[in-house]
């Protein structure tokens, strides 16, 4: 349903014609605040996101989710009425995000020099696997590839075990955020700022990624040793995993303050661990992990996970069970949050999907609708918006245009 509040980002329109998950995100998060977001499809090969994973009684989640909040159209940009329906859309337009290969829309005699000119505020974001610059900028670049390349994979899994790429779009998310902190920036420079300026943001889905792994090239400077993979250990602080309890059940524990441990050795019934050479300072516990993690791993088993959860929240070591998305939902925490909410649909009336985040006090967030059907806002926009006629409209189907 529709907010009754004010959002963030109303009066904002956005022009999308990307697909998958990384450039689309962007438009998704900003849409979740109030923007209008154009989402721009192939009229044949429309978004690759509706096939993803699996589609159940015509709906298929992922288009559901990633798509939500945004106005659906299709345009095929490559063929010249297509060209000129797109600019038409961008004259108006704040925004305007793409992720074909680099060189592409050029190919296609899209150049934003050419947009500047037709609107000079217009901002251009452009995700691709590489950056639109650099050797491997022709390549096509997948998340999958991303999260091999960018030592995330390296450093994840068991010690003695093969590198592990995660199951779900991580590289494409991080993209995704980099892209809209991004877009806010170019957005304060050019009407905050007052310079009226619009200007292009190459968005690598490699290069945020690898940010978010740390410092490790200092680390490797240092050390002439890149991190290795240490399952659920950490490389700053110990104890710091998961551990298994009596009743089969997975518990993590953070000890990442001295404080911390202090409270977890002596809840344990074991204080003289806080004296003891190989556990006195976190250096020390990183430095003996394996002894310190034979300890706690010990004291978990001789309990239910029920009262490991009891016991060390009463004393105030943080520690979270393992949980999956059945036990999110049924969460007393997660429901109070509306970290799962039911968006309003239109082929099955409702469905649960993520809620918006994060929070914001005055301008929050709101989900009015999942994903549309394909084209299902031809009319308003075309016909609506840009005045085409029936005629016309019939005529562009048929060239396959629209």
């Amino acid at each position: 349903m529709e907010g009754t509040k004010p959002q963030a980002l109303q009066g904002l329109k956005i022009v999308e014609c990307a697909q998958i998950v990384a450039a689309p995100l962007i438009g998704r998060m900003m849409a979740d605040f109030g923007a209008e977001v154009i989402h721009v499809e192939h009229p044949v090969h429309s978004d690759q996101v509706r096939r993803f994973g699996f589609t159940k009684d015509g709906i298929n989640p992922w288009w559901k989710y990633y798509s939500r909040n945004k106005k659906c159209i299709t345009l095929d940009i490559s063929k010249d009425k297509g060209r000129e329906i797109l600019l038409q859309l961008l004259k108006d337009a704040d925004v305007f995000i793409e992720n074909f290969r680099p060189g592409r829309l050029e190919k296609w005699n899209i150049h934003y020099e050419d947009l500047a000119k037709i609107n000079p505020r217009l901002i251009m974001v452009r995700v691709s696997g590489f950056g639109q610059t650099g050797p491997y900028s022709s390549q096509p670049g997948f998340g999958t590839l991303i999260e091999a390349m960018s030592g995330f994979a390296a450093m994840v899994g068991e010690a003695d075990g093969p590198p592990t790429l995660p199951p779900f779009p991580l590289a494409d998310h991080m993209a995704g955020l980099y892209g809209v902190f991004a877009t806010m920036f170019a957005i304060y420079y050019r009407d905050v700022m007052g310079t009226g300026k619009g200007q292009v943001i190459d968005v690598s889905i490699w290069e945020p990624l690898f940010a978010m792994l740390g410092p490790n090239a200092l680390a490797y400077e240092m050390t002439g040793e890149p991190f290795k993979r240490m399952g659920s250990r950490a490389f700053t602080s110990a104890p710091r995993n998961i551990y298994a309890t009596r009743d089969k059940r997975w518990i993590a524990i953070a000890g990442s303050s001295q404080t911390t441990t202090v409270r977890l050795f002596e809840t344990m019934g074991q204080p003289e661990l806080i004296k003891d050479p190989r556990f006195k300072s976190n250096e020390d516990r990183v430095k003996n992990v394996e002894a310190m993690d034979a300890i706690v791993g010990k004291w978990m088993m001789e309990h239910d996970s029920h009262e490991v959860l009891k016991i060390l929240n009463e004393a105030e070591v943080p520690v979270g069970p393992v949980m999956d998305v059945s036990d999110i939902m049924k969460d007393p925490h997660a429901q109070f949050r509306e970290m799962i909410i039911e968006a309003p649909d239109e082929d099955r009336g409702k469905v649960m999907m993520e809620g918006v985040f994060p929070k914001l006090s005055l301008t929050p967030g709101v989900v009015n609708h999942s994903g549309k059907s394909l084209g299902s806002d031809n009319e308003e926009i075309f016909a609506g918006r840009l005045g085409l006629s029936k005629e016309e409209m019939v005529e562009l189907a048929k060239q396959k245009v629209i």
